[in-house]
């Protein structure tokens, strides 16, 4: 990182857009995102082409191969899945895989605010974001992370997002038991329509993007680019993020049965960052002059920074050998760097109730990860039997680096009335860590179908080791040697089975068991008896019923399920803070156990051409079965009873409003508790509360179809989310650490194709 890194840089005046964006919604000319081609089949090449701009309907995806990495039909797949095709992020004018996301069940949002650097969630009361290991692109897995190193991907390149219900260690090997999201790229297509979209959002971020293919006319040799800029200011004062990025990809068949794609991406993030600590009171509960807005900067405009790198290079190749036999693989190397400065909380609000202390970090960091999958399918009979046979290796190594920088506090600030003094540039320390890390997995996976029964059990092997050091340098430069490497190396089994039968009336119950792994997050350092610490392993049953409708697009899934996890590191009472490598940090123990008992349903249909509705309810029951007596018998903290949301979107057919669009959509996500700070596990101050109050949100779009009043093909859309800008807390983990979720966004787009 070049030493100018760190000087301070000069910010743009914030510039306001709402009342333009507002006229446009008063108005009624809007517009929903012109539907791409709706990836069924795993492979695009396959895919449906859909209408030029015009929406007015969503197609329900009905294959998808993140589930089982073969082409099976979701409606017969014994696990919850959840599709969002590219179609519906275009037509909720989605721009981050958050807001993908906002209408699937047994997902929580915005696990750290309102942050543009992350896209961080839970599935079924687990970490299944930025923050956990568990990102994969194409089938394939992120750099690891470390510090505020971490990854986040353009939606606009993305062609689907799949979202997987539950574990899934046998396909992806270390994986959170709560579930997993694939995200799924944009690949050349025949006939491509050509894509330009420019956008302005109610803080003053204007964008460009486009989605341009070429090929031959023979569609042996096919070309993609997909990009996108945006600049300008964000939802917090004075925080501006600019953003670019470049995706190009290339198909080529070889022969008639062997196809090979290359695929690039190049990403770039320059600006400040919106993820802030924020103190408890003000947030969570009122001081006597009120709560803060959530616009409000608490950092230094000076100091505050986020950039990121991220450059990725890879194939896709598919051989097919005969009828009965194909070959794929998939292959990736990846590239992150970045580098955060941020001024944030340190400790609670001041006994005056408006004068917050602060501390001053800094972060950089660079991780590389090359992953490549290699999977053999067959597809043959045995009597009564047909079978589809899955056998793969994946291989997968990382590593990253990263430095903590800490400098003497900034001055305090008024949390209702901010004066930016600006950073101390005193720097203290400095820990700097890093980890390499890899992994190999074998599976095997037989999908079998007797008459309308559908049987899958599938099977894996991993072998994984990580490798850690850690040095700790005075802010003068003095280092202390290296600590000694700390080596996890360990294996592990994980298994999944399921049974559904297919009724002709599309009916499909099932009942299905799978299991999950993780590597410990601690090292030996920090257990007593210096032993290192087994895998955490989840394990989930789940029994439901789909049904896909034969008389109309859609698919409807229920869902109940008992999720566990056992082997987490809890903390060790019996022996207290003597670990760590200078024997001052809490001693941990390998005990916990965690539960969370669900019922989903989640529905995506289209009853009529031009009226679609997505709903989704969850109900979750989570515990700390056993925690060394710390937190046994409470719930599981950012665990909401119930998350429920619906959305519905028409588009007029004829008359008057022939071409207009209207949506809207509701969200309600109810009341968990405090991460750590709660009297439910912790016992904290009779005037904190122990929980996060539930809060209800709501969204909605317009768009017109311009074609119909003129030659050109194009589309005009509005799409606002949280629309009464509702000021909510989304996260807390102590009295110093609350985060806001995302106020009112609005932004109009125009779609031109051709």
């Amino acid at each position: 990182m070049p030493i100018n890194a760190f000087q301070g840089r000069p910010r743009l005046r914030r510039l306001r857009f709402a009342p333009l964006i507002s006229s446009l919604l008063l108005s009624g000319v809007v517009a929903a995102a012109e539907p791409e081609p709706a990836a069924d089949a795993p492979d695009a090449a396959d895919s449906v082409q859909l209408d030029a701009v015009r929406v007015n309907a969503y197609r329900t995806t009905t294959h998808t191969s993140g589930a089982t990495k073969t082409d099976t039909p979701i409606a017969e797949t014994a696990k919850s899945v959840s599709v969002i095709a590219r179609e519906e992020m275009d037509a909720r004018g989605v721009t981050n895989l958050n807001e993908a996301m906002r209408y699937v069940a047994g997902v929580v949002l915005e696990s750290t605010g309102n942050d543009n650097r992350y896209d961080d969630f839970r599935i079924r009361g687990f970490s299944a974001g930025s923050e956990s290991p568990n990102v994969t692109l194409d089938g394939l897995r992120a750099p690891p992370i470390g510090g505020w190193n971490k990854t986040k991907f353009d939606s606009w390149n993305l062609d689907r997002v799949e979202v997987l219900k539950g574990p899934s260690a046998v396909m992806y090997g270390q994986v959170a038991p709560g579930g997993m999201v694939n995200q799924v790229s944009k690949t050349p297509t025949p006939d491509q329509q050509q894509v330009l979209q420019l956008g302005l959002d109610g803080y003053g971020t204007y964008s460009a993007a486009f989605d341009l293919g070429a090929g031959a006319g023979d569609d042996r040799h096919l070309f993609r680019l997909v990009g996108r800029y945006a600049d300008g200011d964000t939802q917090i004062d004075t925080v501006e993020q600019k953003h670019w990025f470049l995706a190009p990809s290339y198909t080529w068949q070889i022969a008639e049965k062997t196809r090979l794609t290359l695929l690039g991406q190049y990403l770039k993030d320059d600006g400040g960052s919106t993820y802030q600590f924020l103190p408890m009171d003000g947030t969570l509960i009122p001081t006597p002059y009120g709560y803060m807005k959530n616009t409000t900067f608490i950092g230094e405009p000076a100091w505050d920074t986020w950039d990121r790198t991220i450059w990725s290079a890879g194939w896709l190749l598919e051989h097919a050998f005969n009828d009965t036999w194909t070959l794929s693989q998939s292959a990736r190397h990846m590239h992150v760097d970045s580098l955060y400065r941020g001024i944030v909380t340190n400790g609670p609000l001041d006994p005056d109730g408006r004068t917050q202390k602060r501390r001053q970090v800094a972060g950089t960091g660079d991780a590389d990860g090359d992953t490549i999958d290699t999977r053999l399918i067959g597809k043959f009979d045995t009597g009564m039997l047909a079978h589809t046979l899955l056998f793969g290796v994946d291989w997968g190594r990382g590593e990253q680096d990263n430095a903590r920088l800490t400098y003497a506090n900034p001055a305090s600030i008024d949390i209702f009335n901010p004066v930016h003094t600006g950073p101390t540039g005193t720097l203290n320390s400095i820990g700097n860590s890093g980890t390499e890390s890899t992994q190999t997995g074998a599976y095997l996976q037989d999908q079998i179908v007797l008459d309308k029964w559908r049987f899958t059990a599938g099977g894996r092997y991993d072998w994984f080791q990580d490798d850690s050091w850690s040095q700790a340098c005075q802010g003068n430069g003095q280092c202390q040697p290296r600590s000694k490497t700390t080596r996890i190396k360990d294996e592990a089994f994980s298994g999944n089975a399921g049974v559904l039968y297919a009724f002709d009336s599309g009916f499909a119950p099932y009942l299905s068991y799978s299991e999950s792994f993780q590597p410990s997050g601690y090292d030996s350092t920090n257990s007593y008896d210096g032993k290192p610490f087994d895998p955490v392993r989840g394990k989930q049953w789940e029994i439901g019923v789909k049904y896909q409708p034969a008389n109309f697009d859609g698919l409807v899934t229920l869902a109940a399920y008992d999720l566990r996890q056992k082997g987490v590191a809890v903390p060790d009472t019996d022996h207290g803070t003597v670990c760590g490598p200078a024997g001052t940090t809490q001693c941990r123990i390998g005990h916990g156990e965690t539960r969370v008992r669900g019922i989903e349903l989640e529905a995506r249909i289209t009853p009529v051409e031009g009226f679609s509705v997505i709903g989704a309810a969850s109900k979750m029951d989570s515990e700390y079965v056993r925690s060394a007596n710390v937190y046994e018998g409470k719930d599981v903290e950012m665990v909401p009873d119930w998350i429920a949301s619906l959305w519905g979107d028409y588009t007029f057919q004829s008359g008057a409003l022939n071409g207009l669009g209207i949506a809207t959509g509701v969200r309600y996500n109810g009341s968990s508790y405090i991460v750590g700070n709660s009297r439910s596990i912790a016992g904290g101050a009779d005037r904190y509360p122990d929980k996060i109050p539930a809060y209800t949100l709501w969204d909605a779009a317009l768009r017109y179809d311009l074609s119909r009043f003129t030659r050109a093909n194009a589309m005009l859309s509005l799409n606002v989310s949280n629309i009464a800008d509702k000021r909510f807390v989304s996260t807390c983990t102590g009295t110093s650490s609350c985060w806001y979720g995302s106020g009112r966004t609005a932004i109009a787009t125009l779609r031109l194709g051709w």
